[in-house]
C-alpha cells in the first residue's frame, strides 16, 4: 500500500506599507502521519492578516535568512534608478474634485488661471516633469527611458518660465537638476535616481539648493499633503549586515527591531519606508518601515492615510505537485515518487525538474499511442483543478498606514483575490475601499472582479467574472460607478453600480473593438477612453446615461502610434473652460472637443509630452521648446525654444508661423522616446515605441 505525505504548508501574511499585508502560502515539504489522507489542495490564504516587530536584530537577521532560503530567489540589495510611479495619474474618482475637471486654479481668478498637474485625490499632490505656480512654470527636461531618469549630453536641466504674459511666456531661470518635480509653495522639490533636493524658488532667477539627501533605495512613490512629503521608498535585503535598514545614505538607518513584519513567515525580498518630510527643509518626520516582497502591485494615497498592496502567485511547483498528488491518472509508482519527493527540502527549479521527470516516466510506462491523449488530460485535468482554486492562487495584501499630522502608523490590514492593475484600481470613497483586480494564475482563465472592504479592510461584497480569458487594462471609480475595461482581442467596457457596498452590481457591458488605456470622466453621463486599435492611437466617448446599456457616443482613430498618455496619465490634459482635452503623440498634440471634433493639431519636431493652459492659452511642451496656442483661434502665436546647452542667458520667445496640415504616421517612422512604463500595467499590447524599445 502507497504512503502518504501531508504537505505541510507555512501560511505567510505578507507585510507591506507600501506593503500590503496579505496572507498567502509558502509551502515547505515534511511528512505528517502516514494515517492523514493526501493534501490534493496547494497552499492557500490564511483568513487574517496581521503584522509583528522584531524583538532583536539577530530576528530580523534570522527571518530574513530562512525567508531568502524558502524563496531561492535572487534577492539583491542597494539602489536601484528612480521609477516614474506608473501610478502617478489623473484626477480623483469624482470628477468634480479634480483640479481640471474643475477648470483649474494655480494661478489665481479666472483670468489668470493656470492648470495644475492632474492628480488622483484632491489636495494630495503628485510629482511629475511638469509644474506649475503662480503664473510660474517649472519644466524638467530630458529623456525618460527604461523606467527611470536619464540624463544625456545637453540635458537634465529644470527650466523655469514666467508667463505673466500669457501669449509669450519668457524663460527666466534654471536649475542643474532634472528628474520628477513637487512643488509647494517657494519650494520646488527634484526626485532624481540617487537623491532628493529642495530648491527654494522665491527668486525665480536665482534658484538655491536648501537641502539634499542621497537616497540607497528606490523611490516607488511620492506624494505632497497638507504641506508634507511623503515618500514610499523600496531597497532590496541582503543577508550581509541587514541592520539597520538605511534607505537614505546619509540619515540613520531603522532599526530593525522598529521593522514591521508579516505575522507568519513570508518572502522577506525588499523594505519599504514610509516617510514624512518637511519639504522646505528636508527634516524627517516620522517613518514607519517593513518587510515585504518584490512584486509591488498598487500604491493609493489619500489626505489621511497610504495604502500599499503586494501581490503574490502561489509557485508553480507548488501547485502543480499538489495537483499530481490528487490525480488518479497517475499510477502508484508515481504516487510513491511524490510522497517521496514531498519529505525533500528542493528549491522550486529543482522540484520542477523532479516533477517534469515523474510524468516523463510515468508516460513512459503507457504504449506510446496512448502517451498523447495521456498528456492532454493531465494538462486539462491541471488546467481545472487550477480553475477552480485560482482566488486562492494569486492574492493581493492591502496595508493602511494612517497619517496623524506628522505621525505615522499603521492602522489595519486585508488582502483580495487577484492583482490590482495600479493606483487607479483602488478608491476609497464613504469609508469604503473598493478595488478591482485580475485573477490569472498560471495555468487559469483569468477573470476581473471588484471588492468592497470595510474600514477594517474586511471584504464586504464583490463583483465577480467580469472579461473572462481577459485582463483589466484601465479602471475608473467616480462616486458610487466603477468604469472597468477589460482586454485581449476585444475591448468590454464594464458599467458597475457600487451603491451598496455589500452587493455591488455589473449593471451594463458594451463591446468594442481595441482597448483603452486610460478613462476620463465628462459632464452628461460621458465616459472618455483613450487607447489603441490597430497599433493606432484610439479615443472613444462611451455614453453611460444608460447604466445598463453604455454605448459609443464617438469613436476617432488617429494618425498616431503612440501616445504619452499610455505611459502617465499626466500627459493627458482637459480643459473644462473650453471643453477641450490634449491627446499628445509621437509628432505633436492634437486638441479635440468633448464631441472629438478636431480643434487643432500642434506639431512638434519631438514627441509632445507635456500641456498646460495659461488664461486662454494652451502650452504644448516637447524636449525640443514649447509651443504657445490661442484657446480663442485655436493659432499658434509663440514658440520658446529650449537652449539644450547649460546657459544662464533668458531665451526669448519668437513668432512661430502657421503649421502645415498633419501628416499621417507610417510604419517606417523611427523609435521615440517613450515616457517610463508603468511598471504595474499587466503584459499585452503596448506602444509601438515602447515594445520596440
Amino acid at each position: 500500500m502507497r504512503r502518504s505525505f501531508q504537505l505541510v504548508v507555512l501560511l505567510a501574511a505578507i507585510a507591506t506599507v507600501v506593503v500590503g499585508v496579505g496572507a498567502f502560502a509558502l509551502m515547505t515539504d515534511s511528512p505528517a502521519d502516514a494515517n492523514d489522507p493526501p493534501t490534493t489542495d496547494p497552499p492557500t490564504v490564511v483568513d487574517e492578516a496581521s503584522v509583528e516587530q522584531f524583538d532583536s536584530d539577530a530576528a530580523f537577521e534570522a527571518y530574513v535568512a530562512a525567508a531568502q532560503r524558502d524563496s531561492r530567489g535572487y534577492l539583491g540589495g542597494g539602489r536601484v534608478t528612480f521609477q516614474n510611479d506608473g501610478e502617478v495619474a489623473v484626477e480623483t474618482a469624482d470628477a468634480a474634485t479634480n483640479s481640471q475637471g474643475a477648470g483649474g486654479s494655480g494661478g489665481g481668478g479666472s483670468d489668470t488661471r493656470i492648470s495644475d498637474t492632474n492628480v488622483q485625490v484632491q489636495g494630495v499632490a503628485e510629482p511629475d516633469r511638469l509644474q506649475t505656480g503662480q503664473r510660474t512654470l517649472y519644466y524638467a527636461d530630458g529623456r525618460h527611458w527604461g523606467g527611470g531618469y536619464v540624463r544625456e549630453d545637453g540635458y537634465g536641466r529644470t527650466r523655469i518660465l514666467d508667463a505673466s504674459d500669457p501669449a509669450a511666456p519668457e524663460l527666466v531661470g534654471g536649475i542643474d537638476d532634472s528628474g520628477q518635480l513637487l512643488l509647494v509653495n517657494d519650494t520646488l522639490v527634484v526626485l532624481s535616481n540617487d537623491r532628493v533636493v529642495g530648491y527654494d524658488v522665491a527668486d525665480r532667477e536665482d534658484p538655491e539648493q536648501v537641502w539634499s539627501v542621497g537616497l540607497n533605495a528606490h523611490i516607488q512613490t511620492a506624494r505632497m499633503t497638507e504641506g508634507r512629503l511623503v515618500l514610499v521608498l523600496q531597497q532590496g535585503v541582503t543577508l550581509d549586515d541587514p541592520c539597520p535598514v538605511e534607505p537614505f545614505a546619509d540619515r540613520p538607518g531603522t532599526v530593525c527591531t522598529d521593522v514591521y513584519r508579516p505575522g507568519a513567515d513570508a518572502d522577506a525580498s525588499v523594505t519599504y519606508t514610509v516617510v514624512s518630510m518637511d519639504p522646505h527643509t528636508g527634516d524627517e518626520h516620522d517613518r514607519v518601515t517593513f518587510l515585504g516582497t518584490r512584486q509591488h502591485s498598487a500604491t493609493y494615497v489619500t489626505n489621511d492615510s497610504v495604502y500599499l498592496t503586494y501581490t503574490q502567485r502561489t509557485p508553480y511547483a507548488e501547485t502543480y505537485q499538489a495537483y499530481l498528488q490528487g490525480s488518479e491518472l497517475l499510477d502508484e509508482q508515481a504516487h510513491d515518487r511524490l510522497d517521496e519527493l514531498a519529505t525533500y527540502d528542493l528549491s522550486r527549479n529543482a522540484r520542477m525538474t523532479e516533477l517534469r521527470t515523474l510524468v516523463q516516466d510515468w508516460l513512459a510506462r503507457h504504449p506510446a499511442e496512448e502517451r498523447d491523449q495521456l498528456r492532454s488530460d493531465l494538462r486539462a485535468g491541471y488546467e481545472e483543478y487550477v480553475d477552480e482554486r485560482k482566488r486562492d492562487l494569486l492574492r493581493s495584501g492591502i496595508v493602511r498606514i494612517d497619517r496623524d499630522g506628522d505621525s505615522l502608523s499603521v492602522a489595519e490590514t486585508g488582502e483580495v483575490p487577484g492583482r490590482p492593475l495600479n493606483q487607479w484600481a483602488l478608491d476609497e470613497h464613504e469609508g469604503t475601499l473598493r478595488i478591482a483586480t485580475t485573477v490569472d494564475p498560471m495555468g487559469a482563465t483569468s477573470v476581473n472582479d471588484v471588492y468592497t472592504l470595510d474600514g477594517s479592510l474586511e471584504v464586504q461584497g464583490s463583483a465577480r467574472n467580469m472579461g473572462e480569458t481577459e485582463e483589466i487594462y484601465s479602471v475608473r471609480f467616480e462616486g458610487d460607478t466603477a468604469y472597468v475595461v477589460t482586454f485581449r482581442q476585444i475591448d468590454p467596457f464594464y458599467v458597475l453600480d457600487l451603491s451598496d457596498p455589500e452587493t455591488p452590481e455589473i449593471t451594463g457591458e458594451l463591446k468594442l473593438p481595441g482597448f483603452s488605456r486610460y478613462l476620463h470622466p465628462l459632464s452628461g453621463d460621458r465616459v472618455l477612453g483613450i487607447g489603441q486599435e490597430d497599433g493606432q492611437v484610439k479615443a472613444t466617448v462611451f455614453d453611460v446615461s444608460d447604466p445598463e446599456n453604455p454605448t459609443v457616443a464617438e469613436s476617432r482613430i488617429l494618425d498616431a502610434r503612440w501616445s504619452a498618455i499610455a505611459q502617465t496619465h499626466h500627459a493627458f490634459l482637459y480643459d473644462q473652460r473650453h471643453e477641450v482635452f490634449f491627446l499628445p503623440t509621437e509628432r505633436g498634440g492634437y486638441v479635440f472637443d468633448t464631441e472629438l471634433n478636431q480643434q487643432a493639431f500642434v506639431e512638434t519636431d519631438e514627441p509632445a509630452t507635456r500641456a498646460a493652459y495659461v488664461g486662454d492659452y494652451l502650452y504644448v511642451f516637447s524636449n525640443d521648446g514649447l509651443t504657445v496656442v490661442d484657446e480663442e483661434t485655436w493659432e499658434p502665436v509663440s514658440e520658446l525654444p529650449f537652449d539644450h546647452l547649460d546657459s544662464e542667458q533668458p531665451t526669448e520667445p519668437v513668432e512661430r508661423p502657421a503649421l502645415p496640415e498633419p501628416r499621417p504616421a507610417t510604419p517606417d517612422e523611427p523609435v521615440w522616446p517613450v515616457e517610463p512604463v508603468d511598471a504595474e500595467w499587466p503584459a499585452g499590447p503596448l506602444p509601438v515605441d515602447a515594445a520596440a524599445r
